[in-house]
């Protein structure tokens, strides 16, 4: 529970507000004095905060669950695109990772709904960030941590979530470098909650950035045993022997199998995340102009049988989730596939990249596959909240615009009037 947010939605109700405060107080620490004294320092410091108008963010009327923020549909997609305009960074490096010389970096932060599993949560993290750097042909170097605590989180989630990431620096024999441990919010947001993030940083020995993806490659992809997502989805669903089937790391052996041993062949890799392939295409289609045709039939083969059951039986979309596999493009997929069979790794041809047919994917059949305004609902609570918007998609970019141009104004202020000695 975020007290300041209830302090900046209630005022000027300071009655009402300090109420709200002190109940909350009480739901998490327990009837005391310190409780009233508490929930009027949190109404001083917001008061003497809205005095800085000036540093005060856009107000562009949108809530991030309206626009599909971490969503990884198409409000995610636009609302990154918008991040690329704000910061600078060319469409063209629309990646997996970040390229600066030969280092390449990566971050993921943990799933929203592994809190309460925080092995879970840095093993996965770990594990997508190490695989963010690893697709675009970087030897790992090492792993960054930052890992931020609720007030009234148990200190043992913090131990258990380093354990997870360590798990994955052990087995794949990267260090953990650096970290930082802090609280949400400080003393003014309660509850148990945790967030964070794991980075990865490495050495690029290969190029398989994503503007290689040309017309006339095959898609190879690998098994997926799914991630984050899945483990989310079997928990909350309640489903047995799910959860066990995503701790593995067949993904960054492959990664390694093909940066070792078939870098001649490999034009290009990616993994099976963000909005499952539905997503991975789209924001391939805006780099290199392409469009995968792919066989339904021989992706869902290559996916964990278990996973296959639980999706069928919750009503997922196979193809709109992140089930953690590698798609590898290549014109060799013979060598591709039988180099890794070799080394315990089912892979198979899964489709072909072409010229851009109006959509990003499409199936053998014709069967366009478009992206959806987020990812297809695996948790109870999505699959309430449904996969849509009260908004079109031009309102939010609308209105993300305005917001957007004000951010600029601001960060264009202050360079112009930053302090700095010239180099």
């Amino acid at each position: 529970m975020d007290l300041e947010g209830v302090a900046r939605k209630l005022i000027p109700d300071e009655e009402e507000a300090r109420k709200r405060i002190v109940e909350w107080l009480e739901f998490y620490k327990g009837k005391r004095e310190l409780n009233y004294k508490i929930a009027s320092s949190v109404l001083t410091e917001v008061k003497n905060s809205l005095r800085f108008t000036k540093f005060a963010f856009p107000v562009s009327g949108l809530r991030a669950g309206e626009t599909g923020l971490g969503s990884r549909g198409l409000g995610d997609n636009l609302i990154h695109r918008m991040l690329f305009k704000l910061s600078k960074i060319d469409l063209q490096n629309y990646d997996d990772a970040g390229l600066r010389e030969d280092v390449v970096v990566a971050i993921d932060g943990i799933h929203s709904r592994l809190s309460y599993f925080p092995f879970l949560a840095g093993f996965h993290a770990t594990r997508a960030s190490l695989r963010d750097i690893m697709v675009k042909g970087a030897r790992p170097l090492g792993l960054l941590v930052d890992i931020h605590l609720s007030d009234d989180s148990d200190v043992g989630m913090l131990f258990d979530f380093q354990a997870g990431v360590s798990t994955v620096s052990e087995a794949m024999s990267v260090p953990i470098l650096t970290g930082s441990t802090l609280r949400i919010g400080g003393d003014v947001v309660i509850g148990e909650r945790i967030s964070g993030a794991v980075g990865a940083v490495g050495k690029r020995t290969r190029d398989y950035s994503r503007r290689n993806v040309k017309k006339g490659l095959r898609i190879v992809m690998t098994e997926g045993h799914g991630g984050g997502t899945i483990s989310s989805m079997a928990l909350f669903y309640g489903i047995d022997g799910v959860v066990e089937e995503t701790l593995r790391l067949q993904d960054l052996r492959a990664c390694e199998v093909v940066r070792e041993k078939l870098y001649h062949v490999v034009k290009s890799m990616t993994d099976v995340t963000n909005g499952g392939i539905r997503g991975d295409a789209l924001e391939i289609s805006q780099v290199s102009s392409v469009s995968f045709v792919i066989d339904e039939s021989r992706f869902v083969n290559l996916v964990n049988p278990k996973i296959v059951k639980a999706m069928e039986e919750m009503k997922a979309d196979v193809f709109g989730l992140s089930i953690d596999s590698i798609l590898i493009f290549t014109d060799d997929p013979d060598a591709v596939i039988g180099t890794l069979v070799k080394e315990n790794i089912r892979s198979d041809v899964i489709g072909e990249v072409t010229e851009w047919r109006g959509y990003p994917i499409l199936t053998y059949s014709g069967k366009e596959m478009r992206p959806s305004f987020r990812e297809t609902p695996y948790t109870p609570v999505k699959a309430v909240i449904g996969n849509s918007t009260p908004y079109t998609l031009g309102e939010i970019e609308t209105r993300l615009n305005e917001a957007l141009e004000a951010s600029l104004k601001k960060k264009e202020w202050v360079l112009k009037n930053l302090k700095v000695t010239n180099r």
